[in-house]
């Protein structure tokens, strides 16, 4: 990699979502990195190529200066997921560049990082997708060169209960209940979910650095569960 080299992030995995790019270069900060915000007020309108565009002419930044294509792998919001996974296989496509794929959660550990809320070596427990009583869970812990996967992912319901007293949990809005009154027992700190393309970002360096990364094929939409239809289907049919 050279000093021009750019990776552009994509974060559309929650009602926020955002665009960015960044210097490749591990020693970069965060004065190397430009966002833009994607507008989601009309779902009619697809904005995440439009803000592309409008993120390489605010930072003056060429096409050809993108080496990877990062974006949060999920899981997260149905649409916004494949929207993004969509529009980042056709341009590494076009580029002929890797992708960097990152699960949800490290994506969420990393921006509560850069946003100053956790230390990069605390473990943070992140719980996605509630359903009923149960969440799709992941432990993040310190990330070392080029290990920037989640650990323990299941789907958990509350008798599963995973996290250690004085923990730190990054939830959404949708964390039953019934698991904020098990936190606020235990003296677990619930951190709001605030993903990033930032986030993406910083985590896309490492994993470039350690050429962790993945051709636009291979990139799929990480799902909490089996889809309902496929799971009916197999009921139906009698297929494992």
């Amino acid at each position: 990699m050279n000093t021009n080299d750019m990776v552009l992030a994509l974060e559309t995995s929650q009602r926020n979502s955002s665009v960015a790019v960044g210097a490749c270069s591990r020693d970069a900060g965060p004065l190397d990195c430009t966002s833009e915000a994607i507008d989601t007020s009309d779902r009619h309108i697809e904005d995440v190529l439009p803000a592309i565009e409008r993120l390489f002419s605010r930072a003056h930044v060429a096409r050809s200066q993108i080496i990877a294509v990062a974006l949060n792998a999920g899981p997260g919001g149905f649409s916004g997921l494949r929207i993004a996974h969509a529009a980042a296989q056709v341009i590494a496509e076009s580029l002929s560049i890797p992708l960097v794929h990152i699960s949800a959660a490290v994506v969420a550990k990393e921006s509560a990082v850069a946003a100053g809320h956790v230390s990069q070596d605390q473990t943070v427990w992140v719980a996605l997708a509630a359903k009923s009583d149960g969440c799709w869970m992941a432990k993040v812990s310190c990330a070392t060169h080029g290990n920037d996967e989640p650990e323990d992912v299941a789907v958990r319901d509350i008798a599963q209960w995973p996290i250690p007293t004085g923990g730190v949990l990054i939830a959404d809005e949708h964390l039953p209940e019934s698991w904020r009154a098990r936190a606020r027992e235990m003296n677990i700190q619930i951190l709001p979910l605030q993903p990033t393309a930032l986030g993406v970002v910083r985590v896309a360096r490492r994993m470039l650095a350690a050429h962790k990364t993945t051709t636009p094929d291979r990139a799929l939409v990480i799902y909490p569960r089996e889809a309902e239809a496929v799971r009916l289907w197999r009921l139906r049919h009698g297929t494992p």
